[in-house]
């Protein structure tokens, strides 16, 4: 056609990427990303952080087993006992077995601690921990005071442990995964507590006056007078309960960053010190299995490298960067944070 500009053909087309198992991948679109996510949660990284995650979750595990007295559950009538929940299937036990299976979880939350058949006993601590905290959720009001430990837990079950003889800075696929699994598992969870509250109240959960009778209605163990000033004092209701929404809407984001997990786990640390202080609700296990996942993640590389070399036993130097980037052998591999 006359005065029609130059045809312009189609652009070289992209390469396809070979996935895990030898497959293609088509370029662009949503294949492309999965696969790119696949890759930085299985990419290589060193020992010493799949070895503290696991060691810290079974502390944090371990502790919650010694520091309640579970025994209570038996004094509770049977006709209350709601039995739609994940352990609804386990008879109502005595009290003898809620201390047998109490004692059993922190002798095997001990044995992971120390690196003594650390899988198995994890997945014994766990274990016991499910069927207690169930029992103890499973009558009067719902409880989700160890919902993120049980959580996170589960993902390490499926982890390989690095054993005594493997030197901290050994890099592979198989401890880069658990420490960056649990990550994620972290983030999905502070993630649905924000999107909740927006599904079920809508913004108006922290922008209007539902966090000041909260606090007129909690039990703070330092007396009404704490909780009422706050609870009058302009706007700082409304800033208090946005920055907790926000907190845990970002969540995944903040902890998809190295350099802001350690702060994320900080802010966690403040925003559930107030939710006890203004209302006596224990969140203690949420803040510590925060920190036992996204602290060791979010070391710097060099401060990391200095405490594996003084802290950790059998750590020695390796020819690999410090970055979640290299492979076991030390050739450079897929970023990942």
């Amino acid at each position: 056609m006359t005065g029609a500009g130059p045809v312009v053909g189609p652009g070289p087309s992209l390469p396809a990427v070979r996935g895990r198992a030898g497959r293609l991948v088509p370029p662009g679109g949503p294949a492309l990303w999965l696969h790119r996510l696949d890759a930085r949660l299985v990419a290589p990284a060193p020992a010493w952080r799949a070895r503290w995650v696991h060691a810290l979750v079974a502390a944090v595990v371990g502790l919650r087993l010694a520091t309640r007295d579970w025994t209570t559950i038996a004094d509770r009538p049977a006709g209350l006992r709601v039995h739609a929940n994940l352990v609804g299937w386990v008879p109502d036990l005595p009290a003898g077995g809620l201390l047998a299976l109490q004692v059993l979880g922190i002798v095997a939350a001990v044995l992971a601690v120390a690196r003594v058949w650390p899988r198995a006993a994890f997945a014994v601590a766990w274990a016991c921990y499910l069927v207690l905290a169930g029992l103890w959720g499973s009558s009067g009001k719902v409880l989700h005071n160890d919902v993120l430990t049980v959580t996170v837990g589960f993902v390490l079950l499926f982890a390989a442990v690095p054993a005594r003889s493997v030197p901290g800075g050994d890099r592979d696929v198989r401890w880069g995964w658990p420490p960056r699994a649990a990550l994620a598992v972290l983030g999905v969870v502070y993630f649905l507590t924000g999107a909740q509250k927006l599904r079920h109240s809508g913004i108006e959960w922290a922008l209007s006056d539902n966090m000041s009778w909260i606090l007129r209605e909690g039990t703070s163990p330092f007396g009404p007078g704490l909780t009422h000033a706050i609870a009058d004092a302009p706007l700082l209701p409304q800033l208090l309960a946005s920055g907790a929404l926000l907190l845990e809407l970002t969540a995944p984001v903040l902890l998809a960053v190295r350099w802001t997990r350690v702060p994320f786990a900080l802010a966690v640390a403040a925003m559930h010190t107030s939710i006890w202080a203004c209302l006596g609700l224990d969140y203690s296990a949420w803040v510590l299995t925060a920190a036992a996942v996204a602290v060791p993640a979010g070391l710097p590389m060099g401060l990391a490298c200095r405490w594996r070399h003084r802290v950790l036993p059998g750590a020695r130097r390796s020819h690999a960067p410090s970055g979640d980037g290299a492979t076991a052998s030390g050739s450079a591999g897929p970023p990942a944070p």
